[in-house]
């Protein structure tokens, strides 16, 4: 991701219509989440968490983290998902975070490791999201290159992530 940042023009992803270099970047990322599930368990209640309340509370966790990544992935289409060129999608999820998938992904990983009591997926999750801003940051400039003004007006009026904008704006929709 950081080659991606220093040389756009060379960057991994998004792959748009370049199948190599999205097939590169799957095979990359597709093996993160069974990996990080197998960490969780092979690493089960060895952190520091003594009372049950971290069952429960990942458990949550981990479903809102599905939910916010079907409704992402769907609100962005499949064309979009794969980093191909598509429409710029500002509604759905995205009216709140420019980057729901992320989130969403960040959120499964942190609740999972609350869940499983995993000091070691707590550490993967912390660099999952140090790639995940790098990834963001170059995915961005692509977005600009791609859609121009519209996406500069929607970044003004969209958190990358999430903040206390996010949080109110999503509690005072209908």
């Amino acid at each position: 991701m950081v080659a991606s940042l220093l040389a756009p023009e060379r960057r991994l992803w998004p792959a748009g219509d370049d199948d190599r270099k999205r097939r590169v970047y799957l095979a990359f990322s597709r093996p993160l989440l069974p990996a990080v599930f197998a960490t969780g368990v092979l690493n089960w209640n060895a952190g520091p968490l003594a009372a049950p309340w971290h069952l429960g509370v990942g458990a949550v966790g981990v479903l809102v983290a599905f939910g916010v990544l079907g409704r992402s992935a769907v609100d962005l289409g499949q064309e979009a998902t794969e980093g191909r060129k598509d429409e710029l999608r500002t509604d759905g999820l995205y009216r709140y975070t420019r980057n729901p998938q992320n989130v969403g992904y960040v959120l499964l990983f942190a609740t999972y490791a609350v869940l499983a009591n995993s000091p070691l997926v707590g550490v993967l999750t912390v660099e999952f999201a140090v790639v995940t801003v790098l990834q963001v940051l170059a995915e961005e400039a692509w977005l600009r290159e791609v859609y121009g003004d519209a996406y500069d007006e929607y970044c003004e009026r969209v958190r990358r992530f999430v903040g206390v904008r996010t949080l109110t704006r999503a509690l005072g929709d209908d």
